[in-house]
């Protein structure tokens, strides 16, 4: 594949006072979803992440493409000028801007035909493979990964060829950690793991 590049971008990563967040002032949490409370909490203290009202989160609903695209601009602070845009996003739409600069930086290409899909799910593969795009991007994934790397989770064989070498650096710089036994890669990504991606990787900023 040939890449020809015409313009220089200056990716800059903000980094902002963690604010801290307890229980009380988190949204509301299902017992089956704890494990996911201290990332969601925090996320949300310093104006990462929102729930779906001002009183619930739905963690295991699943995220769509543009939320993560949201996360992943967000805890990083990725600035970008937009010169275009995805035929299916708006520039009356609010995540135009977040969706233009992942474009713009290379961190996503859409679904083909040069669409993004906004509103559509996305596979737990494709969340880690935007994730590492956007980490060597700012220089603050130093891990590799192969597929040999990947053979501690039983059912490594479902990580496409694509995603391979994300989903196994991610694994080595303990950002992802696999769902039991598995990494479930084909699976939909929920608001509650996704919370949990963008925590490690707020916590790598820090």
């Amino acid at each position: 594949m040939t890449t020809t590049a015409t313009t220089v971008t200056t990716v800059t990563v903000i980094k902002t006072t963690v604010t801290t967040a307890t229980a009380k002032s988190s949204p509301i949490f299902r017992k089956s979803f704890s494990w996911a409370e201290e990332a969601i909490s925090v996320l949300a203290a310093n104006g990462i992440i929102s729930g779906t009202s001002n009183t619930t989160f739905e963690p295991g609903k699943n995220i769509t493409r543009v939320d993560f695209i949201i996360l992943i601009v967000k805890v990083l602070g990725l600035k970008a000028d937009v010169t275009s845009n995805f035929s299916d996003v708006s520039n009356k739409d609010y995540y135009y801007e977040a969706v233009g600069i992942a474009k713009q930086l290379g961190i996503t290409t859409g679904v083909g035909g040069n669409n993004f899909d906004p509103k559509g799910t996305i596979s737990r593969q494709d969340m880690m493979v935007l994730c590492a795009r956007a980490l060597e991007l700012v220089d603050k994934l130093n891990a590799t990964g192969s597929t040999e790397d990947l053979a501690k989770f039983s059912d490594h064989a479902k990580v496409a060829d694509y995603a391979t070498v994300s989903v196994a650096a991610l694994g080595n710089a303990g950002i992802i950690t696999g769902n039991g036994n598995g990494i479930d890669p084909l699976g939909k990504t929920t608001r509650a793991e996704a919370a949990v991606i963008i925590f490690r990787i707020f916590n790598l900023l820090q």
